[in-house]
Parts: C-alpha cells; structure tokens; sequence
C-alpha cells in the first residue's frame, strides 16, 4: 500500500509501484514526513531505490578523442539524477593491468621488452594479455551489477581490435588477427553470459586528435606516440566494429564541446534505462 500527501509518505508492508517509465520496489515498513518540496524529490527519482539490475556500457574512441573528460562529466551528471554508477577501466588496475601499462603501453615503465618482439609476436603477446586481464575483469563486473545502476567502462574489447590490428601492413596476416581478436573477445564474454548494453564510440578525425594530443602537458605515451597512419588504421577499425555492431555501438561526433557529448550519450543512455525497466514490468 502506497499513500500519499504534501506532507507524509506512508509505505506498508512490501510494495512493488510500477510508474512507467520507472520501477521501485519498496521492502520495509516506515513512516517519512516530508515538506512538498522533498516529495518531489522522491517523485525525481532521487531518494527511491530504483529497481535497474545493473546496466553496463563502455566508452570508446582514439586517444584524444575527449574520453577521459566526457567520461567523468557522464559520471557527474548520472550521479546528480541519482543513479548509482561505477566507473572501470582496461587495462585495470590490478596487478596484471598495471604490468600491460608498463609493458605494453609503456606509460609507467619500459616497454622495451614488447619493443625487441617483431610486430607480428608482440600484436600476440598484447592481446593474450588484454585478455586475461578482462577474463577476470567481466567477473569482477558482474559480481557488482546488483550494486550499481550503471557502470561505465573506459575502453573494453573494441579497443583491443582497434588497436592491436591497427599495428601490421601484412594485409594476410592482419586478416587472421582481426578474425581470431573477434572470436577470443566473444569467447570471453560468452562464457559467463555477459552483454554489453551500448558501446559509445567517440568518433574524431585522427588529425585533430593528434593536434589535442600535442598540447598535452606530459606530451606523448604509450600509443599516443604513433604515427597518423596508425591512428587512421584505429579508427578504421572502430568504424567496421560499428558497423557490424551496428545495435550496440552508437557513434558520437566528438568533434564538439564535452559536454554536447555527454548530452547525446545520456539521452541514449537514458532511453536504454527506461526499455530495461520496462521489460522488467511485462
């Protein structure tokens, strides 16, 4: 039972109130007075549990794409209405992800030992350790989507193909790799069932990313340091990833202001919200 006036909100015994486009679910009995003013806070989605099951999405592009800023404006803005988000990254920050860091990306120590491998061996090399690194990161995510409404990873297994494909001018060989990332990377996901819900790839021209990438106070790491062709090669391959994701990648211009990005991503992602909740309620 669920009643209600401009001072009391009274919750008996255990209601589930169905308002679409949201759901919430209330378990104890208790008793709030509150001004108006705060009942239309609860009527803002903001003091009532929401009942989401836990969305997870990724955010993708080249570096100097504007990831890392729309990022956490995406975050600020979802936790100001209220949703509970957790932000995640790859490589982690685990112990193994901060070894790819170093070793691989070469942004917090020598990545000399990937350096003295042919192209060929160190591509190989890269993606078996990408992989192992999110095997155990899909299970450290889904053991917290009960806990979260959204979470918001910085890179996942698009940016892998993107970038470790992205390396050769072995036309034969790249072939193969791209074939054998695709089916590691569903492999992965397959195995405990997980989905990702929408992938936003940040779209820029590579020359205007390399120009903001210049002004960077540390200037250049890891994979910023490549050449424009390299970047070209990345996008390319994101661009064929939205294609044949075309359902779960949705491009963004990065082109703009931030926070004109992060305006398109939450009306998607608001979108994506509300269709959960209401398959939950059929």
């Amino acid at each position: 039972m669920f009643i209600w006036d401009c001072h009391y909100v009274i919750i008996l015994n255990t209601v589930c109130v169905a308002t679409l486009p949201h759901t919430y679910i209330f378990v104890k009995i208790f008793i709030i007075t509150y001004s108006e003013k705060k009942i239309n806070r609860f009527l803002n989605f903001k003091l009532i549990y929401r009942v989401i099951m836990g969305i997870f999405i990724t955010l993708e592009g080249i570096d100097g794409s504007g990831k890392t800023t729309a990022l956490k404006l995406l975050c600020s803005d979802l936790a100001k209405d209220g949703y509970r988000v957790l932000q995640t990254k790859e490589p982690t920050e685990t112990l193994l992800g901060k070894f790819i860091r170093n070793t691989v990306l070469g942004t917090g120590g020598d990545a000399s030992f990937m350096k003295s491998m042919d192209i060929k061996t160190s591509a190989l090399a890269a993606l078996f350790l990408f992989s192992a690194d999110r095997t155990a990161h899909v299970d450290e995510i889904i053991a917290k989507l009960d806990s979260f409404d959204i979470i918001i990873c910085d890179r996942f297994i698009d940016s892998t193909y993107a970038y470790q494909t992205a390396n050769s001018d072995d036309a034969e060989g790249t072939r193969d790799l791209k074939e054998f990332i695709l089916t590691i990377n569903e492999f992965i996901l397959n195995r405990r069932s997980f989905n990702i819900a929408r992938t936003y790839l940040l779209d820029l021209e590579p020359k205007v990313a390399l120009s903001r990438l210049s002004g960077r106070v540390h200037g250049f790491d890891g994979f910023d340091g490549r050449s424009p062709d390299f970047f070209n090669a990345v996008r390319e391959g994101y661009l064929y990833l939205s294609v044949r994701h075309k359902d779960r990648i949705k491009i963004i211009d990065a082109s703009g202001p931030s926070e004109n990005i992060v305006m398109e991503i939450l009306k998607d992602l608001k979108g994506l919200v509300d269709e959960k909740i209401a398959s939950t309620n059929e």
